[in-house]
């Protein structure tokens, strides 16, 4: 086997492996979505909640405010029953006209936050409804991914051992400019030739599509190892090409 042929074996074990990964890849990435989703729906309704605490703790100390309010306000009607002068009566009546006032003022607080619980209370359960739902969403991401991982693990096991036996016949050298093509260029780092003149010996790239001169036909017919002039990756010859090339036979 020449140099080219062992590492396109190379490439192509590697392009199976990539693409088994890929599968699991992008149902890793789906899976980390609806976790992140999710993580922030909490995080909403974990807000939300806080908010009604913080009402419900405004509301509490207000309607205590108008409890004392109230009692003051008895407590000021029993000293104006008993009231010597015209004076005390109406000072007493002025402080409870004035309580009277602040209470109501009170009141109207006491029921905008009441309004406000409410609100909060309908986005809590409409976030609770929205946690549910993304849950559900994320078991079943979940568990696609825990399947693939299932289908796959055994066979992507399988395709490594093959892949570092066919990299150990491989020039290490070649080996990492292969590696640093499938990560610029991914199933663009080798590509196969088109014939474009087959009686002028004229090619193309298959990746890049540009022609090619006849000098590297011949190294690849060759078996050398050969790169395209024009976009840098690794070309091979498949068995119809190489076919197609080979001279008629005379009669």
């Amino acid at each position: 086997m020449n140099e080219t042929k062992k590492l396109l074996a190379v490439y192509q074990t590697e392009q199976k492996l990539r693409g088994l990964q890929a599968r699991l890849g992008a149902a890793e990435r789906f899976l980390s979505e609806q976790e992140r989703r999710l993580t922030t729906l909490g995080e909403q309704h974990g807000s939300f909640e806080s908010q009604l605490r913080q009402i419900d703790a405004s509301t509490k100390e207000s309607e205590d405010e108008m409890a004392r309010m109230d009692e003051r306000m008895e407590k000021l009607r029993e000293e104006m029953n008993n009231a010597r002068t015209n004076k005390e009566y109406q000072a007493f009546l002025v402080e409870v006209n004035g309580l009277k006032i602040e209470r109501g003022r009170v009141e109207e607080e006491v029921l905008g936050l009441l309004e406000q619980a409410d609100a909060v209370k309908t986005e809590i359960e409409q976030s609770v409804t929205s946690k549910d739902e993304r849950q559900k969403v994320r078991d079943v991401a979940k568990q696609d991914r825990d399947t693939r991982h299932g289908e796959i693990k055994n066979r992507v096991k399988e395709l490594e051992i093959e892949r570092d036996q066919l990299a150990g016949e491989v020039n290490p050298r070649i080996l990492f400019e292969l590696q640093r093509l499938l990560d610029d260029r991914d199933e663009d780092a080798m590509a196969g030739i088109e014939i474009i003149d087959k009686k002028r010996h004229e090619i193309s790239c298959a990746s890049c599509m540009m022609s090619l001169p006849i000098e590297l036909l011949s190294k690849l017919l060759s078996g050398a190892l050969t790169s395209c002039s024009n976009c840098g990756c690794f070309l091979y010859l498949d068995e119809d090409t190489a076919a197609e090339l080979q001279p008629t036979a005379k009669r």
